[in-house]
């Protein structure tokens, strides 16, 4: 009894260990695959945190495809020259073997043994043929190149592997005794359809495999400088792109540098801000013309101004519409705030007004204002992308100066920098009035609560201006502005302009009424009366024809 307690501990102690081994050696083998994948991952992480990696991932991938392209071309190349050469080789072998064994059937049936063996020595005497041999139907040599093996058993080649059947010649390939390589070509010998024996022809491969070998050399090399050649290309190419980007990026003479943007050229100033062309360049070496506006040194020091711009300017990158300058970036660099925005190359319509000094063509400024327009309607009628809720966005300083035409024929609405959202809280000082005198609203003048229909009396100004070619109000201090907006009386366009059709003097009258609550409600409602008068008139102008104005006076 007790040694059978004594056997079941044992047994016991025996399992435990043998579980404990078992876990031990599951919990290592788990152990080195998480530390191989974590080694694994560490190091590519490492490898594409790389500055070389980094700046030339594009450049790589084209190079790594055009390599990866090349030596696939190249790898056809190769097995199509050692293909061709095998299959010429494979083709004269068989056809020597078939010739010989057509030859030999009545010989051998005869057993005229000096017959085979003058018919195989000829057959050896062909280039590359090592020996040849004739076995009868029970696999005794009869006839061979060596007399010596006559009348033994013929033994198979060494190593033998199939590599094709011509023509009822079986091509194998392996070797001799002496582990020379070989290529053998056997054959049934028949006689009225009967199968009387076999011949082997069997050639050597060494030229064979001599020329493949120097063929995959080629190959292999050609691999390799492949390698070499876009590594090259990857190394200078990066170098080139260092170097250009050092040299921008050291302050070129008549330029600024401020962070990733070199302000090249003054274009404007205000108030508030200077305008710059501008490049913007990447670490990569991507490059892109910028308008860049940096707000004056005086007012980066006022906290309150810094928070208004901020949120204009979150605003202002919410719009995108063709007809809307795109803001691209904002921040603070250099202790200057920024605003960075496309760039239109192009003139505004004060610089085209100021060119041509007369009014712009009925057609033409109907489309213009008709783009306006669309811009205008977007921004008005934009929502917040998370609530749903609109943001009432009012520009405040509609003018020439800020509608912007490309030699693209695009009309853009610029200068969003100044715009507010109504549901946001003000965070301008009340004695500030906003925008250009000229181009203010009977209500900003007040300093009422504007709204979006402020943007659409300036609108009627722009269209009064750009018909007439003269200034609707001039006021040199705010306080002319105020007292003279409210209560000055607007002619009629027409009567500055008789070939201006009604119509389209009732919409810039409309634009122009005093009172926000008999103007126009909205800038579609200004669209849709445009819409019928280009068709009632039919105009044509668009933007290609705008293009062309553009080139032949500027």
């Amino acid at each position: 009894m007790r040694s059978y307690r004594n056997s079941e501990r044992l047994r016991l102690i025996n399992k435990g260990f043998i579980m404990s081994v078992r876990e031990m050696a599951s919990t290592t083998m788990l152990w080195v695959k998480e530390f191989s994948t974590s080694i694994f991952l560490r190091i590519g992480k490492r490898f594409f945190e790389v500055g070389f990696i980094q700046r030339n991932k594009k450049r790589i991938a084209l190079c790594v495809s055009i390599w990866l392209l090349g030596t696939l071309v190249g790898y056809l190349v190769f097995r199509s020259a050692v293909g061709g050469l095998k299959n010429d080789v494979y083709q004269l072998g068989s056809s020597a073997t078939q010739k010989l064994a057509t030859k030999t059937g009545p010989l051998l049936l005869e057993k005229n043994i000096l017959s085979l063996n003058m018919a195989i020595s000829e057959a050896a005497n062909s280039e590359g043929v090592i020996f040849a041999g004739i076995v009868d139907h029970e696999d005794k040599i009869v006839a061979h190149t060596d007399p010596n093996l006559v009348s033994q058993p013929f033994t198979p080649v060494k190593d033998a592997r199939r590599v094709r059947v011509i023509e009822k010649v079986s091509i194998d390939e392996g070797s001799l005794p002496d582990d020379s390589e070989i290529i053998c070509f056997s054959s049934d010998v028949t006689y009225a359809g009967t199968r009387i024996g076999k011949l082997y022809l069997v050639q050597s491969a060494y030229g064979l495999y001599s020329v493949t070998g120097k063929y995959r050399t080629l190959f292999v090399w050609g691999v390799g400088l492949g390698i070499l050649l876009v590594s090259a290309i990857l190394i200078v190419l990066d170098r080139v792109s260092v170097g250009r980007i050092s040299k921008i990026k050291r302050e070129p003479e008549g330029g600024i540098q401020m962070g990733p943007y070199i302000l090249r050229e003054k274009i404007g100033q205000g108030g508030m801000a200077e305008l710059f062309l501008s490049d913007y360049v990447r670490e990569d070496g991507f490059r892109r013309v910028l308008a860049v506006k940096r707000v004056l040194p005086h007012l980066a020091d006022s906290s309150e101004f810094v928070r208004m711009l901020a949120r204009e300017a979150r605003l202002a990158a919410l719009l995108q519409h063709p007809n809307i300058v795109q803001v691209i970036d904002f921040g603070r660099i250099q202790n200057a705030y920024f605003i960075a925005m496309e760039y239109i190359h192009g003139k505004n319509l004060a610089e085209i007004m100021a060119k041509l000094k007369k009014g712009l063509a009925v057609d033409q400024a109907v489309f213009i204002v008709s783009q306006i327009c669309k811009g205008l309607h977007y921004s008005h009628t934009k929502k917040d992308d998370k609530s749903g809720r609109p943001l009432k966005i009012v520009h405040r300083d509609i003018s020439p100066q800020n509608i912007l035409v490309s030699f693209q024929g695009e009309v853009k609405i610029s200068d969003f920098g100044i715009s507010k959202a109504l549901s946001e809280p003000s965070l301008t000082k009340a004695e500030i009035i906003k925008g250009k005198l000229s181009y203010l609203s009977p209500e900003h003048a007040l300093g009422q609560t504007i709204d979006h229909r402020s943007d659409l009396y300036a609108l009627g100004i722009v269209i009064y201006e750009i018909l007439s070619a003269r200034r609707l109000y001039h006021f040199t201090t705010d306080i002319e502005a105020i007292r003279s907006i409210p209560e000055k009386d607007v002619a009629p366009i027409k009567e500055l302009r008789p070939d201006i059709p009604d119509a389209l003097n009732n919409i810039v009258m409309k634009c122009l009424e005093k009172d926000r609550k008999t103007r126009y409600q909205s800038a579609q409602e200004v669209l849709d009366d445009l819409i019928p008068l280009r068709q009632s008139l039919s105009m044509t102008f668009d933007a290609s024809d705008l293009v062309k104005f553009m080139k032949k006076h500027f």
